[in-house]
């Protein structure tokens, strides 16, 4: 694989985290081993660069626990991938973060994340050290829930890391009923996740390589747990040893149903 697609893939991969570790905090039902499952075993945890929060997956698990239960939000401002080595990368992300206080005042501040991303054999990202460090207070006083947003993030930066992973089995999993019934295009000859999978099955089979660039994410709401997400983006890929490029836009609709990723109802490609 090309270097540049491997470490956009591996972008995805840990944006897809990122977004997964602040909905947990934001959540109403908390759930420790999925949060477990986004950090190496001897995963490390600073606040400020000198406070010890936890170290290991244990005492991780004691902490993530223990966390006090708060209304707050994290918008994740800027986010830096820095690939440091053939199974590490450096993440920096500026995080406006608010909460609110037993007296009903918004506080917050805008916190500083420095972090490391290990990656497994299939590029999967796990948190291998966690610093956060509150830089200033955060202006902004009216408070806005960012739970959602994290949610969708989160899921779109999963499906794209699958779809660029060809890994259909992976993507079954994000599908309301696992795919029965469903709605996955347009297209004449796709219109179950059997088709789809043979689909994908051929694409991967003449695609060397390949990943996504994505250039918007726009949300609608149409419930208080159903959304709509149109997404364009550009599709780069080796076949055959050419390189091609296109655009391409997909609108999902989806559900969440409090499980590890919001579920996938309906897919247009």
């Amino acid at each position: 694989m090309d270097i540049s697609s491997r470490e956009k893939i591996r972008e995805h991969a840990a944006r897809d985290i990122a977004h997964r570790w602040f909905a947990y905090f934001e959540g109403k039902n908390k759930t420790v081993n999925r949060q477990l499952e986004i950090l190496s075993d001897d995963i490390k945890i600073l606040h400020a660069s000198s406070y010890l929060l936890a170290y290991g997956r244990d005492s991780a698990a004691e902490w993530v626990a223990n966390v006090p239960e708060e209304v707050d939000s994290h918008f994740i401002k800027e986010f830096i991938y820095n690939p440091l080595s053939e199974d590490l990368a450096e993440v920096r992300m500026k995080v406006a973060y608010q909460v609110i206080q037993a007296d009903n005042q918004i506080g917050g501040a805008i916190i500083h994340y420095q972090t490391l991303v290990t990656f497994t054999e299939d590029n999967l990202a796990l948190f291998k050290f966690i610093n956060k460090t509150p830089a200033e207070h955060n202006p902004n006083k009216v408070f806005a829930d960012s739970y959602q947003e994290n949610r969708i993030h989160s899921l779109i930066y999963r499906w794209i890391y699958l779809r660029e992973t060809f890994n259909p089995e992976g993507i079954k999993e994000l599908l309301v009923n696992d795919g029965q019934p469903f709605i996955f295009s347009e297209r004449k000859d796709v219109k179950n996740y059997e088709e789809w999978t043979n689909f994908m099955e051929q694409l991967s089979a003449q695609t060397q390589y390949g990943h996504y660039e994505i250039e918007s994410i726009d949300t609608e709401t149409v419930s208080d747990n159903q959304v709509l997400v149109e997404i364009k983006a550009t599709w780069k890929r080796v076949i055959k040893g050419e390189v091609l490029s296109s655009s391409v836009q997909y609108k999902l609709k989806l559900q969440d149903s409090g499980e590890r990723y919001l579920k996938i109802v309906d897919l247009q490609e």
